[in-house]
């Protein structure tokens, strides 16, 4: 039989903290599953963040407007976890908006659920210093890729660590994403081409 997208992330919770029977009835009863299109935009700017969302399937982004122009921040991909964790966690206003790039399959706890999930799951807040840890390492990583590497050298880290994911994702974004034109993301990908092969 196949495993719901809801049963699965159960699963991949029960690895990171111990369940019991009722806690894993608990987590069930609180998850929601969510399909969405690409380019759907789940999470606009100005607006609260009240959900986190695992990735079941699919490819998000989350980006800045700046004077009509969009930054993006990060992708998101299977098996990741996605929101503004700024504002869910503080109840602020965004400053960030969450797009599909793929037709994506979600999980979602909502803001209001947590606290029912903290009290009645013995390990939850556990389960989040893990999580929170390990986000804080992924944007501190970022952030000091964005000081101190050149694009080219983010689009070859890019390239390295998150190969298939390069394959998946329209250049104008990757392009975006490193803080190039996509012309010259051209020239940067015909440069490191060039050094592979020489």
């Amino acid at each position: 039989m196949k495993r719901t997208n809801i049963e699965i992330i159960i699963t991949s919770i029960s690895k990171l903290i111990p369940l019991s029977i009722r806690e894993e009835e608990v987590l069930r009863n609180n998850l929601t599953a969510k399909k969405i299109k690409a380019n759907e935009i789940i999470h606009s700017e100005g607006n609260i963040c009240d959900f986190e969302a695992f990735i079941k399937k699919g490819i998000l982004r989350t980006y800045y407007t700046i004077d009509g122009n969009e930054r993006i921040l990060n992708f998101f991909e299977e098996n990741q976890w996605i929101s503004d964790f700024k504002s869910f966690t503080l109840q602020e206003p965004s400053k960030i908006t969450i797009q599909a790039i793929e037709d994506c399959e979600l999980v979602l706890i909502k803001n209001s659920q947590m606290k029912l999930l903290s009290q009645q799951i013995s390990n939850w807040d556990l389960l989040g210093k893990l999580f929170f840890k390990k986000l804080f390492i992924q944007n501190f990583n970022h952030l000091e890729s964005l000081l101190i590497s050149s694009p080219e050298e983010r689009y070859a880290d890019l390239l390295k660590n998150r190969t298939a994911l390069i394959n998946r994702i329209p250049q104008y974004f990757i392009a975006q994403y490193i803080g190039v034109q996509p012309e010259s993301l051209s020239r940067i990908r015909k440069r490191i081409v060039a050094k592979v092969t020489s």
